[in-house]
């Protein structure tokens, strides 16, 4: 066997002298200046949206995008099963996470935090009862009282109940039982709020300014939890708080008295020959400006496809009770409105995995017309728009 020369002299551990090359320094390469990294101290200016990366295997996120092209301005960083909420002015957000030593078993850690959305950092954390809901994100599983003062976590353990935190002491108050019921849906007032039960009533608890509990009004039924169940997504019209079936019914009820209480019931199916309902996750959204509700629908729906993706998005005019509109969309399981007459929408595809931009144009009944989309770094089952 014949060997290289380099290779025989190490096989031998003998030094190899290797020929010198004369290389000219007109050739030579200019050395390459070193790399100067930093950090934005804030995110870019305008308004954002957001959509929670879910993770059920380890880290997740809150990702911040621009509202006016998609994007990518950064993420808040999170643990596992999240759920996100947004202040009104859109500064800062809140994270309820899952924190798992061994994820699939060991101690487990339930964490309430609070970022600053132009940083990008978080400036606070409050330990919470191991109790949290460990479930697909969805808007009123973290809900906030109308003053900003209170955060209320959905708890499952799988007992129902509701962790009361005080976001401004930084302390947890107390936990409210709430047996049978799930889905937080805060007063516009004060600091009570009520919750869906399974028998199909809602269950309103009062608290005082401390958070401490006052009293507790079951409603009538509002839902036939058997026929005809709601969405938990809780969304407002005016000062009443609105629901959608699984039938395609809108319903909407008064939660500002002692207990809830019927408002009004209407059918946005009842018009179309052929058989459609609701499908997603949070899958409707409402404009109060433009007064138009918008519905993610689905064709041929059977028990059971109630979280099945778009085949349409539906344009309803709330005060004239009158679909305007239906866009042919594929694939969005949740959506959130702009206040404008004009409505922008965003929406999660489920079936593209990306982040979609709609416009819609009211001399057109509302239509919708593709703006932009983007790549959704995630699982993300609600998206959120600051204004």
């Amino acid at each position: 066997m014949v060997r290289q020369p380099y290779l025989l002299a190490l096989a031998l551990g003998t030094a190899l002298t290797l020929p010198a090359y004369a290389q000219d320094n007109a050739d030579t390469p200019e050395p390459i200046a070193p790399e100067t990294l930093t950090v934005k101290e804030t995110i870019d200016p305008g308004p954002n949206i957001f959509s929670n990366a879910q993770s059920w295997d380890g880290a997740g996120s809150i990702q911040v995008w621009s509202a006016e092209d998609l994007t990518y301005k950064g993420n808040l960083t999170a643990g596992a099963m999240g759920q996100m909420l947004i202040s009104p002015d859109g500064t800062t957000a809140y994270g309820q996470s899952t924190y798992m030593t061994r994820i699939t078993h060991g101690d487990i850690e339930h964490v309430l935090e609070i970022y600053d959305v132009a940083t990008l950092s978080i400036t606070s954390e409050i330990i919470l009862p191991a109790k949290a809901a460990m479930v697909a994100a969805y808007a009123p599983y973290l809900a906030m009282s109308a003053d900003g003062k209170l955060v209320y976590v959905q708890n499952a353990t799988p007992a129902t109940s509701v962790t009361v935190v005080d976001v401004e002491a930084g302390e947890v108050i107390q936990e409210v039982p709430t047996p049978g019921c799930f889905g937080i849906y805060p007063t516009l007032e004060g600091y009570g709020f009520s919750t869906a039960c399974g028998d199909g009533t809602f269950a309103s608890f009062d608290l005082g300014a401390d958070g401490s509990e006052a009293t507790r009004s079951v409603s009538e039924a509002i839902f036939d939890p058997d026929e005809n169940p709601i969405f938990i997504p809780g969304k407002r019209i005016g000062e009443a708080l609105a629901f959608i079936t699984y039938h395609g019914d809108l319903i909407t009820v008064d939660d500002s008295g002692e207990a809830v209480a019927l408002l009004d019931t209407a059918s946005i199916t009842d018009d179309v020959e052929d058989a459609w309902a609701p499908g997603g996750y949070d899958l409707f959204a409402y404009s109060p400006t433009a007064d138009i509700l918008f519905v993610t629908m689905h064709s041929e729906p059977y028990d059971g496809s109630h979280k099945n993706a778009s085949e349409e998005i539906w344009a309803y005019d709330v005060s004239e009770d009158t679909v305007l509109y239906r866009t042919h969309v594929e694939g969005v399981i949740s959506l959130s409105a702009t206040d404008a007459e004009a409505p922008m929408l965003y929406a999660v595809n489920e079936h593209e995995a990306t982040l979609e931009i709609f416009s819609s144009d009211p001399e057109a009944k509302y239509v919708l017309k593709h703006e932009a989309s983007t790549d959704s770094r995630g699982w993300a089952t609600l998206v959120s728009v600051a204004q």
